[in-house]
């Protein structure tokens, strides 16, 4: 019996001492709440290997670095267009043949005969009129990129409507002009607002969104409403809409 009893308070004891001396290797200043799930704690930045790093990374890099990763990893890794605009699809076996045999035909009845070429590698499909865009939504749902944690996401929705519906803070008529409306800017603004403090690399992003890109956004917009008088006789010089 008094040797259970000096086993129980000996595991006591223990825990006593692991409660008052937690590791050394758990920083508070280095943790953040991952948020997927109730209870998960993630410590420090994604690691770098991680795909949530090469994200972050790429639209945290210079401008050229962040359009490719929206046209190329995001819109045509789902299947989309360069443009948001339209869907594509690799073409079957039978396409490419028939490809191939429109070109050899077009050849040797030089050009005499009006034969439409068929597309070889990709087929576009279900186009929207201009001046539409796939929502992110859309896109994100065809996205092998589509598991990220959800404030990832984010911040790629974020540089999604950016680039795609903002055009990086230019309004363009028949073309973009109608996504520049206080709703679509206020929707803009509270996903900034949303993203957490930390890590750095989420954290640079939101500062960037909130005090960079949003106030240019705005700035188009009022300029677009409100063209100055410079700006509208020097318009009217070339003949030009005030409205592009």
């Amino acid at each position: 019996m008094k040797k259970a009893w000096g086993i129980k308070l000996l595991l006591f004891v223990s825990l006593l001492s692991f409660a008052e001396d937690p590791p050394d290797t758990l920083d508070e200043e280095d943790y953040y709440d991952y948020g997927m799930a109730e209870g998960i704690i993630i410590y420090g930045e994604f690691p770098p290997e991680s795909v949530e790093a090469g994200i972050l990374a790429r639209i945290n890099g210079l401008s050229k670095d962040r359009e490719q990763f929206i046209e190329e990893d995001l819109l045509r890794g789902a299947g989309f267009q360069r443009n948001a605009n339209a869907k594509f699809r690799p073409t079957t076996g039978e396409e490419k043949a028939l490809s191939v045999w429109h070109g050899v035909f077009k050849i040797l009845s030089l050009g005499l005969v009006p034969i439409p070429q068929k597309p070889f590698k990709e087929l576009e499909y279900a186009k929207l009129p201009m001046g539409e865009f796939y929502g992110f939504d859309a896109v994100i749902y065809a996205s092998p990129l589509k598991d990220v944690p959800a404030e990832v996401r984010t911040a790629m929705e974020l540089e999604y409507m950016l680039q795609v519906e903002f055009c990086n803070g230019a309004v363009i008529r028949d073309w973009n002009q109608n996504y520049y409306t206080e709703k679509n800017i206020t929707k803009f603004e509270e996903l900034a607002k949303s993203l957490p403090e930390s890590p750095p690399s989420i954290k640079q992003l939101k500062d960037r969104y909130l005090d960079k890109d949003l106030p240019g956004i705005k700035a188009a917009l009022e300029h677009f409403n409100n063209p100055g008088e410079n700006f509208l006789r020097a318009m009217e010089n070339f003949s030009i809409s005030p409205h592009f």
